[in-house]
């Protein structure tokens, strides 16, 4: 069994905090979910859903090809059916597993997860923190590479396949760790990698679908449309690091990441 992660990222207009979204689930799982989505492109005679151009009536979606914000609303409703259908339940009752005590299931499914970040407190940090991550995007894929990891040992999975939209730089820091000698030999999950990858989200029902969940959570502030509210309510575990969180780290992590000398990158 394959475990596969869709992944991509968020920030607001004024570049105020950064999120990350991931959706994963086996090739079981994902087959009817993308088929369910393309239905909806289909029905809405859409192109593929793209929530920044959606909600600005921009691009794709501009005023003169015909979109007005309720066919946009009617079509983003679609989607968010989609996901709610398609969602991992998890019950109340905690159960122990050999990564600690998880909800129970009560209805299989995808299972996705956000990791937000907002900028000034991750800079705060950066100033106190020794061995903190140069940028942003690296927390965020480093956090969320090991509820993956997590998720996909609590299932018993094989391997692992990691799909990321184009040209954002969390692919980057995760393709790094794969690469590395020093971290696959201190994180063993790593070595059941079996795929690391960029993906046009055009062509990837799954990578809109994470792309609507991740602007969804990273907008929850401003929540004008139902749609909106609806994927915010939905049974997401999405994390905000504030910088109380950011200046605890956990112990001997930020050392053991340093140890490795992966590649330096773009400094947030």
């Amino acid at each position: 069994m394959v475990l596969k992660s869709y992944f991509d990222g968020a920030q607001t207009a004024n570049n105020d905090r950064v999120t990350l979204a991931c959706i994963c689930g086996t090739c079981d799982e994902w087959t009817p979910a993308e088929s369910s989505w393309e239905t909806v492109i289909t029905d809405h005679k859409a192109p593929p859903w793209h929530t920044t151009n959606a909600y600005a009536l921009q691009k794709e979606f501009d005023s003169k090809k015909g979109w007005t914000n309720e066919k946009v609303n009617a079509y983003a409703s679609a989607c968010a059916d989609v996901l709610e259908s398609f969602l991992a339940q998890p019950g109340k009752i905690l159960v122990p597993t050999p990564s600690g005590y998880l909800p129970n299931i009560v209805k299989a499914g995808l299972n996705g997860i956000t990791m937000t970040i907002p900028v000034d407190d991750f800079r705060r940090a950066r100033e106190v923190v020794p061995n903190f991550p140069n940028s942003i995007s690296e927390l965020c894929a480093s956090e969320i590479l090991g509820f993956v990891f997590r998720y996909g040992k609590r299932l018993g999975v094989k391997g692992y396949q990691l799909y990321f939209d184009r040209n954002e730089s969390f692919y980057g820091h995760v393709r790094d760790r794969w690469n590395c000698k020093k971290s696959r030999k201190q994180v063993p999950e790593l070595n059941k990698v079996l795929h690391v990858g960029e993906s046009p989200m055009a062509i990837s029902p799954a990578l809109q679908m994470a792309d609507l969940f991740g602007w969804c959570i990273n907008h929850q502030d401003n929540v004008r449309r139902n749609w909106h509210k609806r994927v915010g309510d939905l049974s997401w575990d999405s994390y905000i690091l504030s910088y109380k969180y950011l200046i605890k780290p956990t112990p001997g992590a930020l050392e053991r990441t340093t140890a490795w000398n992966l590649p330096k990158r773009k400094r947030t």
